[in-house]
């Protein structure tokens, strides 16, 4: 059932760096999209009637990226991560409005994507293996060769488990038991530019590597592997899921 919910003007909807699983489709008003940024607050943009906006937490599980605030009195339809699925698989032509503004913006990161790499070497290779039992035992102790990139990790969700979604897509599963350290989409080993990539992909708890922590808490999501290879911890340093990163070269 929908959830309708309203605002006066001058409200705040969505505040930058809160949690958050469900997108907003405003019925009525119109409402301001801003961040805060070193040179102060920056309007990114104003949406009214039948647009959509926090659509992104849908997919990803990472902190609101912007604030969003009510410019006028606000009618509002909200859309859950459950109720989304719920509907792309029983009634999609309800979703219209946000598959258009998600694929929008999934359109424009992938521009930009595009913008930064120069081309992908062909016949380029990654190995990745286990330091740790966990880790090991994710990888049946072997060495893993990668050959296609992006090469996605995550946890592995069962096909008949509530928290699968259609966006569910890894190529390295990892089973794990409760409380979970691994988000269902939590990572990406990319190739961009001629430099191996390790890419955050909205993970709740985030990576470290070779130190460096990206993506949950963190503010940087992705880090280029300058060297031959690295150490990456999926998870908090704690998880005990500790991998090697190597280039490959056959």
């Amino acid at each position: 059932m929908d959830t309708v919910i309203s605002f006066k003007a001058g409200e705040t909807i969505i505040e930058e760096g809160d949690e958050g699983s469900w997108a907003y489709v405003i019925l009525s008003g119109k409402a301001r999209i801003f961040k805060q940024t070193s040179a102060g607050e920056v309007t990114l943009a104003v949406v009214e009637n039948g647009e959509v906006f926090g659509e992104m937490a849908l997919i990803e599980d990472r902190p609101r990226s912007a604030s969003v605030k009510a410019e006028t009195n606000l009618k509002l339809r909200v859309i859950s991560r459950e109720h989304f699925n719920e509907l792309l698989r029983e009634n999609p032509s309800r979703l219209i409005p946000i598959m258009k503004s998600l694929f929008e913006r999934l359109r424009q990161s992938s521009d930009m994507l595009a913008e930064r790499m120069d081309g992908h070497e062909k016949g380029i290779e990654a190995l990745l293996e286990g330091q740790s039992e966990k880790a090991k035992k994710a990888l049946n102790n072997r060495k893993l060769l990668i050959t296609r990139f992006p090469f996605r990790i995550g946890r592995y969700v069962p096909p008949d488990d509530s928290e699968m979604d259609v966006f569910y897509t890894n190529n390295l599963a990892i089973e794990e038991e409760k409380p979970y350290v691994i988000s269902r989409n939590h990572l990406s080993i990319n190739y961009e530019g001629g430099k191996l990539w390790v890419v955050d992909r909205g993970s709740a708890f985030g990576i470290v590597v070779n130190g460096m922590e990206l993506g949950g808490k963190a503010k940087k999501t992705r880090i280029p592997l300058e060297t031959d290879q690295c150490q990456i911890i999926i998870g908090p340093p704690t998880s005990g899921f500790v991998f090697l990163l190597s280039r490959y070269t056959p």
